[in-house]
């Protein structure tokens, strides 16, 4: 029974496979947004039910948050997924250092589509070598910026930032997250 199961699991998820890549990007406030500067995305899913895109979704983000000490997914009757997690690289601080902190991510089902809401990052940063609180996120972010134009040498920083969330959340929606293969869970 267990076999049919994760088979079927399985098959709903690589037909739930979406060609659509949400890319927000991260803006001078600290906030996350699309090109056109709305803070949300819808990607269609044609021709599944809410339920059916609800499942595969829960499934995706099981594997990503698989640690069971941690709860971090929070469903709502099927039709909402809210992810709230720590991350302890979110972004690069100085000297090859990382800076981690929580921030929120939630997924809307319905019938043939998800509506993806822009990444929501915590305010308080801490450093990931001693647990010692930086900057504020907006503040830093602020920082990165000279008269609203990104400057050259955060580029990177900037960059690295939005790949890790976009890399998430479209993880979330095809299933094709890259997982750590350590028995580590």
């Amino acid at each position: 029974m267990k076999k049919i199961l994760f088979i079927a699991v399985l098959c709903l998820s690589a037909v739930l496979s979406v060609n659509a890549q949400v890319e927000f990007k991260l803006t001078a406030d600290g906030t996350f947004h699309l090109r056109d500067g709305r803070n949300f995305a819808v990607v269609p899913f044609d021709k599944k039910s809410a339920h059916e895109i609800y499942t595969a979704l829960f499934t995706n983000a099981s594997e990503v948050y698989r640690d069971p000490k941690q709860k971090v997914i929070i469903t709502i009757d099927g039709s909402s997924i809210n992810i709230r997690a720590y991350d302890q690289k979110l972004t690069y601080a100085k000297a090859g250092e990382y800076l981690g902190t929580y921030y929120t991510l939630n997924f809307e089902v319905k019938d043939g589509k998800v509506k993806v809401d822009a990444p929501i990052v915590d305010e308080i940063l801490t450093r990931t070598k001693d647990g010692v609180r930086d900057k504020d996120f907006s503040k830093l972010v602020r920082s990165w910026y000279q008269e609203a134009s990104l400057q050259a040498k955060y580029q990177d920083n900037a960059s690295y930032t939005e790949t890790e969330f976009n890399a998430i959340i479209n993880g979330i929606l095809t299933g094709n997250y890259m997982i750590d293969s350590s028995d580590n869970w």
